[in-house]
């Protein structure tokens, strides 16, 4: 059975049964929202916030993205990327430590991101960082100590067998042969190293294990009229590179990272009736590299092929080839270093007035914020040497000698000092009047605000502003029947000044079924609503000047008669024409939602919505003709739709006196489907992608490979380049008895974002032991298999994977019957590499995301030290992956830093 077929019955028959604590039984909530709490997050021991979030909240898609330092992609409902709000103001998250959060809140329909308005249209993931309490002191310390282990990593051929792959390729691209018989023996005997060898570019390089630290110190408590938050965390991480080869006398280019953060949040009565928040958040990082990114030294070590020379020659010098000029080691340890010195600042104080001397029910607020993010960047650059040893036969004995040539020099460490090379700084100013009171049964709500947002970086036209105006009343009978109106007029600096601002509106309403009095003996329900919304948000993240038209430089042309003076006039001549009436994409959102609690033990939330998303800005060159001679400005005509719905449960229970446990699930379903994209007028109707998801793969239909010459010319013509026997041979969509562009037509899935998600999580707790585990899982999405070396061997001088020599069985002529992958080709071979069901294959997955096994130390024996509390735990991320893409991350397919599995072992004390 297909593993997403799996993953959907499992979490099917789960449901049935359990749920997840993400749950919100809040009776005044009308809105669609969803939370993960400190606690949840506090299981887990990931540096990186966005790793707490795989398969934790349900509409968030949390899909993780290969690279040193990267954070995962988020899509809310199916959308882009969401805002992150962190303390109630747009800001980063990345560089929050976990230690720090209390909660994270992700807003999902139009009655909750109204408020945001040209922001709101992808989402919005608030994060809520923690506070003090009254009275009380706490003091926390928690020490952890990491190590993780690569995975899914792709294993490439020896010497011997690249240098007989290497020969078969040419052999069936009808060219001379590579390697002689006495050349492929000496491979395999190894006694010609520096001609003949077979370097393992994977061991050589890497190690197998990066270590980690993390250090947090929390003050937490206050008195009658202070409250405070203090944190301070220290991390630490030491890449994945054989240490051998990254320490130089004047600098280490081991990927390493630091960061130490600074946390104060203070509250403050400073009168009965007036409160005053201040937070104040610092961090001071320092990233080490080699020169060459990430990027650069994996996908150099993955085409490198074994045979082409070692690591270093018999004489001492880096092994070089005038084909292959760079040595992946050499690479890493002889070029230099990068270093990166973010420094962040971010500070907000709010003032809480309340003014029920004028009327009950009134307050005001008045907010202020700042943010500052700077990057100093230094560098050291330098050359190394390389020795090319080339072959030489004695013809008689069949030995071998070599001829040796260095190349390059060994330069002197150059170090550039850059200074502040990256900077942004954003400003906010927020004022809101609030009135909150109850008459009788009637309780009214409502709020006016008035914000300014200001970013700006370094670069051309990367400043916004934004101003919000904001107005929301709500109304609740007998706590029953509950209705919440939004207007938010926005201004964005990206429209032309006549169309800066743009209005929001929202409604939603609930009805809290288990306070009617027929509910009164139903002893099962403790708590059912229902919910119903409409709103609206909108997408400001477009290139400044759109609806200004543009000029650029040009050549000159030949004056006189018939051109016969020889001089050029440069000139200016008109660039893409204005945007006639540029407008903002706007998404209207439709949301009705379901929240019961039964048993006092069961909680489920469950929410339908439909998502139409208009005017969103994208090229319109197809509708029009290339005769008029100038490009055409994009459009506010893309349309797209997005529906699904989302339930979420969490059965959590407790059996005797000291065993408690739970089970969650929460389960997404989306659905998308592209109404004008600005494909223009297709030939046939398999070509277009309206009616489709959004992301839908396109591709031609592999139906084979070619037998022999005589097959070739009885099939359609496939002019993407020279087709031999064992290419790939693709279906004639049109039948036209041509293979080309019209017949590329929908397979698979969408490639970005899958159809459905969900995550499992389980949790017991005996006497102390206890243990947690989230699961991630999703299904209906796609994956192409379009990496060089490891899924396209050979091509272009490349490496060749044992996925393709051992795993699957290539074209030969003594395969060709059973063969499931073309032939082997050193040739571009455009043919065997076009976009096709070859190398699509299914994007569903399920993980295993995170492991908490923990012992609360019994309270007879921390008490003498005076300890209210102490837990030693050890964690794991990423422990394991049911999927179907070979070798790599199946959510990412790239050459890049090390997919790494992480185990954590740490102790938690409290005072």
């Amino acid at each position: 059975m297909k593993l997403k077929y799996i993953f959907i019955l499992g979490i099917v028959l789960m449901f049935s049964a359990v749920a997840s604590a993400q749950t919100v039984l809040e009776e005044r909530e009308t809105a669609a929202v969803s939370v993960m709490t400190a606690d949840e997050i506090g299981k887990n021991s990931t540096p990186n916030p966005y790793n707490t979030m795989y398969g934790m909240l349900p509409g968030l898609s949390a899909m993780q993205r290969l690279g040193w330092n990267d954070v995962s992609d988020l899509y809310l409902r199916g959308g882009g990327s969401p805002l992150i709000v962190v303390d109630g103001f747009p800001r980063p998250m990345e560089y929050l430590a976990t230690v720090e959060i209390e909660n994270v809140k992700i807003l999902k329909d139009g009655a909750a991101t109204a408020i945001w308005g040209t922001r709101g249209a992808n989402g919005v993931v608030m994060v809520t960082t923690k506070r003090g309490n009254y009275e009380s002191r706490e003091l926390s310390i928690n020490y952890t100590h990491g190590m993780g282990f690569a995975v899914n990593q792709p294993e490439f051929a020896d010497g011997y067998a690249y240098a007989a792959a290497r020969n078969e390729a040419l052999y069936y691209d009808g060219l001379p042969l590579r390697y002689s018989q006495s050349d492929l023996e000496a491979f395999r005997s190894g006694a010609y190293p520096d001609l003949f060898s077979s370097t393992d570019w994977m061991k050589e390089a890497l190690r197998d294990y990066t270590t980690n630290n993390q250090l947090d110190v929390v003050l937490r408590g206050g008195g009658k009229k202070l409250r405070y938050f203090t944190s301070i965390s220290y991390k630490n991480d030491y890449g994945i590179l054989e240490p051998k080869y990254t320490k130089n006398e004047r600098y280490t280019n081991q990927f390493r990272q630091y960061a130490l953060n600074l946390r104060m949040n203070i509250d403050v009565d400073l009168t009965p009736t007036t409160l005053v928040q201040w937070t104040m958040f610092g961090s001071l990082q320092e990233q080490k590299r080699p020169l060459a990114t990430a990027n650069d030294i994996f996908s150099l070590i993955y085409n490198t092929p074994s045979a082409m020379f070692p690591v270093k020659t018999s004489s001492g010098h880096w092994g070089g080839d005038l084909v292959f000029k760079k040595n992946p080691v050499a690479n890493i340890a002889d070029r230099g270093y990068y270093k990166s010195n973010p420094r962040i600042l971010s500070a907000d104080m709010r003032i809480v007035q309340d003014l029920k001397s004028i009327t009950p029910g009134l307050s005001a607020e008045l907010a202020v914020a700042y943010d500052n993010i700077a990057v100093f960047k230094e560098d050291g650059t330098k050359t190394y040497s390389y020795e090319v040893n080339t072959p030489l036969q004695n013809l008689v004995t069949g030995a071998y000698d070599s001829m040796s040539q260095v190349y390059d020099t060994d330069g002197m460490l150059k170090v550039n000092c850059y200074g502040m090379e990256e900077q942004s700084v954003s400003a906010n100013i927020l004022g809101q009047l609030n009135y909150n009171r109850s008459f009788g049964k009637h309780i009214v709500d409502a709020r006016a605000l008035y914000k300014l947002e200001y970013y700006s970086s370094l670069g051309q036209n990367n400043t916004n502003k934004r101003l919000y105006a904001t107005a929301m009343a709500g109304y609740s009978y007998d706590s029953r029947y509950m209705i919440d109106a939004t207007i938010s007029y926005v201004g964005t600096s990206r429209l032309q000044k006549t169309h800066h601002y743009k209005a929001y509106p929202s409604v939603a309403a609930a009805w809290l079924v288990s306070k009617e009095k027929f509910m009164k003996n139903v002893s099962v329900v403790d708590f059912l609503k229902l919910r119903a919304s409409w709103g609206q948000a909108g997408y400001d993240s477009i290139s400044y000047d759109l609806h200004d038209q543009t000029w650029s430089n040009t050549g000159g042309y030949l004056l006189g008669q018939n051109n016969s003076i020889n001089k050029w006039n440069g000139g200016m001549i008109l660039g893409t024409p204005a945007i006639n009436s540029l407008t903002l994409e706007r998404v209207n959102k439709y949301n009705a939602g379901l929240d019961v609690q039964l048993f006092k033990k069961l909680t489920f939330s469950g929410d339908v919505y439909w998502h139409q998303y208009r005017q969103g800005l994208i090229g319109a060159g197809n509708f029009y003709s290339d005769v008029i001679g100038l490009s055409v400005p994009m459009q506010n005509i893309g349309a797209t739709n997005r529906r699904g719905f989302e339930v979420s449960a969490l059965w959590n229970d407790k059996i005797g006196k000291d065993f408690s446990y739970y089970v969650g699930v929460n389960v997404s379903r989306m659905q998308s489907e592209v109404i004008e994209n600005g494909e223009g007028y297709k030939e046939y109707p398999y070509l277009s992608a309206k009616g489709l998801p959004v992301g839908q793969v396109f591709g031609l239909e592999a139906i084979g490979y070619f037998r022999d010459q005589a097959d070739i010319e009885a099939s359609p013509v496939q002019n993407f380049s020279e087709v031999r026997p064992g290419d790939i041979k693709y279906r004639d969509q049109n039948g036209d008895k041509v293979i080309d562009s019209k017949d590329i037509t929908a397979i698979g899935h969408s490639e970005t974002i899958p159809e459905w998600y969900g995550g499992l999580r389980l949790g017991l707790e005996y006497k102390g032991f206890g243990v947690d585990l989230v699961f991630q899982g999703a299904a209906g999405l796609s994956r192409k298999l379009d990496m060089n070396s490891v899924y396209r061997p050979l091509r272009n001088n490349t490496n060749v994977s044992l996925w393709y020599l051992d795993d699957k069985i290539r074209w030969t002529e003594q395969t060709k019957d059973i063969a499931n992958m073309p032939r082997l080709s050193t040739l571009d071979n455009a043919n065997n590499y076009q976009t096709s069901t070859q190398w699509l294959v299914d994007g569903s997955f399920l993980k295993l995301r995170n492991v908490n096994l923990y012992y609360n130390l019994p309270e007879k024996w921390i008490a003498p030290l005076r300890m209210n509390g102490c837990q030693v735990y050890v964690r794991g991320n990423n422990l394991f992956s049911l999927d179907h893409v070979p070798y790599l991350n199946c959510e990412s397919i790239n050459a890049n830093y090390q997919d790494l599995m992480s185990i954590y072992a740490g102790v938690n004390v409290k005072f």
